[in-house]
């Protein structure tokens, strides 16, 4: 067991720890509350119930809405808000605001965001989140993929943890996933790096296939096939709006 999966082993158990709490008290009172034939409490769990599975959907298509606004200031000011209790919230916060940051080119706010963590006096797979980061900034900022390709390896490296554990596999869909990215910038086009971005471009939560689909257009674009570029760049304009994402035939792949 390596030192990512006891971390997030601890973490687990401390949720499902206080979940299991909750759970058993709330079936003993629905059980008591059936039992004394009492239904006020039992409809007051059901609706509570379905409130936060609302207000758990509810937060996800916030934080989607929230990369169609003009600037990253309210996607930042949300993750600061929702890491705040959670723990080691306040990494997890700087990685999530300064990939934000990265999103919509403000390159300085987004090392602002990681200066605020001591990432080498935490467990490997938060070093990873920063090794993304700048992976995206070599991307975009220095526009420098053999570098950018480096720190991907990197970041999925550091992030290596057992996919039997929730949102670990999530997660190395999207290190895989920005590895790629850095291949076809590069010059790497073979196939199944192509359906490796594609599935990327599907099958990833949130605003994360914006970039695997911008790649995908931008690849598409150098190689002559404007109607598969713009499949894929719908996707980046659906996702990101006024984001930094844009077609470049400058860095087209060699067809």
């Amino acid at each position: 067991m390596n030192l990512n999966t006891k971390h997030l082993v601890k973490w687990w158990a401390v949720i499902i720890g206080v979940g299991g709490l909750l759970l058993v008290g709330m079936t003993f009172g629905l059980i008591s509350g059936l039992h004394r034939e009492d239904y006020p409490p039992v409809i007051a769990l059901v609706v509570g119930v379905t409130f936060a599975t609302f207000a758990v959907l509810r937060g996800r298509r916030k934080a989607l809405a929230l990369f169609r606004e003009t600037t990253p200031d309210r996607a930042i000011a949300f993750y600061h808000s929702s890491f705040k209790r959670a723990p080691k919230g306040k990494p997890l916060a700087a990685h999530s605001s300064a990939y934000a940051a990265v999103l919509y080119g403000d390159f300085d706010r987004a090392r602002e965001e990681l200066s605020t963590v001591n990432w080498a006096a935490l467990p490997p797979m938060y070093q990873g989140f920063e090794a993304d980061i700048h992976s995206l900034l070599a991307i975009f900022q220095a526009k420098d993929y053999s570098k950018a390709l480096l720190l991907a390896e990197e970041a999925r490296d550091l992030t290596e943890a057992s996919k039997k554990l929730p949102g670990v596999a999530t997660s190395r869909a999207a290190f895989d996933g920005l590895v790629a990215v850095c291949e076809v910038l590069g010059g790497k086009h073979d196939p199944e790096l192509l359906t490796r971005l594609d599935g990327a471009s599907r099958g990833l939560p949130g605003v994360a296939p914006a970039i695997p689909s911008w790649a995908l257009a931008t690849y598409y674009v150098g190689a002559g096939q404007p109607e598969t570029a713009e499949r894929y760049w719908a996707i980046v304009k659906r996702l990101l709006p006024h984001g930094i994402l844009r077609p470049n035939s400058g860095m087209a792949a060699r067809a």
